[in-house]
């Protein structure tokens, strides 16, 4: 059992306009990525709790109302190069609402993103510079795998672009390596397992600069037919060209992704051709198209140069800071026992009666608890129980109209 108690008092002080979201030292922020290893995963949703069902990561899902709300404001650094605060509002009845602006808060829009018109895709794209939405994907149906450059990391080093080949949900990929001039087959998945990560084919199978290709690695690959193919690459022609030559089932082909590898070439194994060529990557977010009640993924084009950070120590109601002119403030002047365990006592001094809502923050800036309490002129306590909060440090975010204040505190086991 964990007690915390904390004593906080608002007084009657200016609060200036909010005049810049605080960027300082960004370059040290925790930047958020998007998965290679599954679709399902996005830069937005990064710091998903695996055990709670109705944690989204970017919002959380209400069982009475049925949509999932946003609780993240996060900064995203767009195509342009371009720093702008974004939060996902909320997806209700199949529709996304994302807010975004300047970090001085001017050109702020307020967009609805209707995934209805997307049925047939894993996602669609938006660019928040040119404020377009774009629908750049192949039905989901057709494809199997995608030759096309993704981030990847290496130790020492950091993120770096890769050109290589991501496969599509519902195929399976089993990474063969044989002797120099030996072959393959559907029996050596029995050594080496057939697996759902999309990046099993990768860009292992060349060297990640030089542009040489091994002849000791070849795919099997179960395409979402349930068909069983052969794929071994025979040659690359590296960034110059982006040309990739390779066989399936022992016909060859290629594909040509174009200097720098920027092309991506949408490819079926069943019929062995291209299904779509796209040279559009202009554009910021993907949002996830299909419907599901499990993953609701937002990705961004990081390989192109899109980062995205949570603000930390703010959830989404702070935009409703934004612009206050000469309104009361709140401050805490202490909290305490720190550490400490059980409940939160609050306890605010006001001039006229107010609702304020409390937040209490993890250190991935998730909202783990809230609750709205109600002020009355003077002095008025409140006790809000935080027995379910694992140990760690908080922050306590007070927020209501015309103020907000935030304090750290350390709960312990």
């Amino acid at each position: 059992m964990k007690k915390i108690t904390i004593l906080c008092a608002l007084l009657a002080t200016a609060f200036g306009a909010k005049s810049q979201f605080d960027t300082t030292g960004i370059g040290s922020w925790n930047s958020l990525n998007n998965s290679y290893e599954t679709w399902l995963q996005g830069a937005f949703d990064a710091n998903r709790d695996p055990n709670d069902a109705t944690d989204f990561g970017w919002g959380n899902y209400d069982m009475s109302t049925h949509i999932i709300g946003g609780d993240s404001i996060y900064i995203i650094k767009t195509m342009a190069g371009d720093f702008k605060a974004i939060s996902i509002d909320q997806i209700s009845g199949g529709v996304y609402t994302i807010t975004y602006s300047n970090l001085d808060f001017s050109n702020k829009v307020t967009k609805t993103l209707d995934r209805s018109s997307y049925s047939t895709k894993n996602y669609f794209f938006y660019s928040l510079d040119n404020e377009v939405e774009k629908d750049l994907e192949p039905a989901t149906a057709d494809w199997d795998i995608v030759f096309t450059k993704f981030l990847t990391f290496f130790p020492g080093f950091g993120a770096y672009p890769v050109a290589g080949v991501l496969h599509n949900d519902g195929v399976k990929v089993s990474e063969v390596e044989f002797m120099t001039n030996g072959s393959f087959s559907a029996a050596d998945t029995v050594a080496f397992p057939l697996s759902e990560n999309i990046s099993t084919i990768g860009y292992e199978w060349k060297d990640a600069f030089a542009g040489i290709v091994y002849d000791t690695l070849g795919y099997v690959v179960k395409d979402q037919m349930g068909n069983i193919n052969d794929l071994q690459f025979t040659g690359y022609g590296g960034s110059a060209t982006g040309k990739m030559v390779f066989e399936v089932n022992g016909v060859a082909d290629s594909v040509i992704l174009g200097s720098g590898n920027d092309a991506q070439v949408y490819y079926s194994l069943e019929n062995m051709a291209e299904v779509k060529t796209n040279t559009d990557h202009d554009w910021d977010i993907a949002l996830y198209a299909q419907s599901s009640f499990s993953n609701i993924p937002v990705r961004i084009n990081d390989s192109r140069g899109v980062e995205l950070y949570v603000y930390p120590s703010s959830d989404i109601t702070f935009w409703n800071t934004v612009g206050l002119e000469e309104e009361r403030t709140v401050n805490v002047l202490s909290v305490y026992p720190n550490p400490a365990s059980d409940f939160i006592n609050v306890a605010l001094q006001a001039d006229m009666p107010n609702s304020v809502m409390v937040n209490i923050i993890d250190a991935a800036g998730r909202v783990v608890q809230s609750q709205n309490i109600n002020t009355t002129q003077g002095i008025s306590e409140s006790r809000i129980s935080t027995a379910y909060l694992s140990a760690g440090i908080y922050t306590v975010q007070l927020s209501g109209e015309g103020f907000v204040a935030s304090s750290r505190v350390a709960v312990r086991p």
